[in-house]
């Protein structure tokens, strides 16, 4: 299971909603999210802890850096009572640090029904992070009674918002018709779009639909294709199968590439 933290930079830029122009003095939080995004963080990590008595979102953010040691001294204990509070304020991020941090088990005993009461509450507010982690314990059973119909839920919702291992996830449940019925078209699209974003994961996925013809006319060529991709970014799975396949005489030797950050996925048109 992935477990995601939130991207900060983005959710600043989200919190900063008075323009400056309309006051001539900015509140701590603006100043804070300003500094934070020019990474000045010392002088953010201030202005946040000042705005932090009445804001919880700047509670949310002191907190995250706390945790990280980002602007400050690394200090767990501060950050998880920071992040508490700011969770049993309503902030929706904070909510979801605490299910990923009771999924973890690594500042506080372990506990997946605390954790998925948390990140039921941080998914219904919208955070993307926090409707995948849900999904995938709907999926395990931890701390839930297992459900393919939420699993497939939360994973849509946090798909839907851009989540690379959603639509990766989402991919495998039309492709062994879990819970929906068997769809290699939609199941290929959603690895394609993942494999379009560096995916390394969606890349393989295509890969082997094309090797066993699953859905679609079997092509060995496209499928070294793509495992070659994935293997030069370094997915083990894809790395393995090239071994194998390269053996067979099935893929060409790879090649490694001068620049791994410039690999795009091989083209690839579905077959109606």
């Amino acid at each position: 299971m992935i477990l995601k933290w939130l991207a900060i930079p983005p959710l600043l830029l989200s919190f900063s909603m008075l323009s400056w122009a309309e006051s001539t003095k900015p509140s701590f939080f603006d100043l804070g999210v300003e500094q934070y995004n020019n990474e000045n963080y010392t002088q953010a990590y201030d202005s946040l802890l000042k705005a932090a008595k009445n804001n919880n979102q700047a509670l949310f953010l002191v907190g995250h850096m706390a945790l990280f040691g980002i602007g400050t001294e690394q200090n767990s204990k501060q950050a998880l009572e920071w992040l508490t509070q700011a969770a049993n304020a309503g902030n929706p991020n904070a909510q979801s640090y605490m299910g990923t941090i009771y999924l973890k088990g690594e500042l506080v005993t372990q506990d997946s029904k605390k954790a998925a009461q948390w990140l039921q509450l941080a998914a219904e507010n919208g955070v993307p992070e926090a409707q995948n982690n849900l999904a995938h314990l709907f999926i395990t059973g931890e701390g839930v009674e297992p459900s393919a119909s939420n699993a497939f839920k939360w994973f849509q919702k946090a798909s839907d918002q851009g989540v690379l291992d959603a639509k990766l996830s989402l991919g495998l449940m039309y492709e062994e018709g879990i819970y929906v019925e068997q769809n290699y078209q939609k199941a290929a699209q959603l690895y394609q779009t993942a494999a379009e974003k560096g995916a390394p994961q969606g890349m393989h996925n295509i890969g082997m639909m094309l090797l066993y013809g699953k859905g679609f006319e079997k092509n060995t060529e496209k499928a070294c294709n793509f495992f070659t991709t994935a293997a030069q970014l370094g997915f083990s799975d894809s790395i393995k199968n090239m071994t194998v396949l390269t053996q067979k005489g099935i893929c060409k030797p790879m090649e490694t590439p001068s620049h791994q950050s410039s690999l795009q996925p091989p083209n690839f048109n579905l077959i109606n």
